[in-house]
């Protein structure tokens, strides 16, 4: 069995150009919050990923890494960053997602809207736009992520934390 934890990143700052860029944009403190209260969920949900996929983006890092600290403390996984994910469409993360080593059994992808919620929506069958740090939880009764995919997974699980 596989599990996709797909995050869409915490509330962040806007971007101050030219001091600051898009991809630069760093959480508010809303955004901290909000982070730690979906790695607390995940903790107390034994939802706990094996490989950690998220936007180098700065605002998506941060999610992740705050996100493993909650759940594993300071020993969390590194994350990998990926520029390609980066304001990615639904269909490139999904991509991604299929791309995974089958070595692992769940994953953790933080990324961007409308990619997110639209991955969201095609996986899920429902209409969900993500509202920032929006968590959903998906299962495929299989052992490789190539067969991730519409139709293929159960949704679990849609995780917003309030505030």
């Amino acid at each position: 069995m596989k599990t996709l934890y797909l995050m869409r990143h915490a509330n962040a700052a806007p971007a101050t150009p030219p001091a600051m860029s898009d991809f630069e944009r760093t959480l508010t403190g809303q955004g901290v919050i909000a982070a730690r209260i979906v790695g607390r969920f995940m903790k107390a949900n034994r939802m706990q990923p094996d490989f950690i996929h998220h936007s180098a983006a700065v605002r998506t890092a941060e999610t992740a890494l705050i996100v493993t600290r909650e759940i594993f403390g300071q020993k969390a996984p590194a994350g990998n960053p990926d520029k390609d994910l980066y304001n990615a469409p639904d269909d490139k993360l999904l991509a991604a997602i299929q791309a995974a080593d089958p070595g692992h059994n769940s994953l953790l992808v933080v990324a961007h809207n409308p990619g997110v919620s639209e991955l969201l929506s095609a996986l899920g069958n429902v209409e969900h736009y993500c509202e920032p740090a929006t968590l959903g939880v998906f299962r495929l009764n299989g052992d490789t992520w190539a067969a991730f995919g519409p139709g293929t997974v159960k949704l679990e699980k849609i995780f917003v934390p309030e505030g």
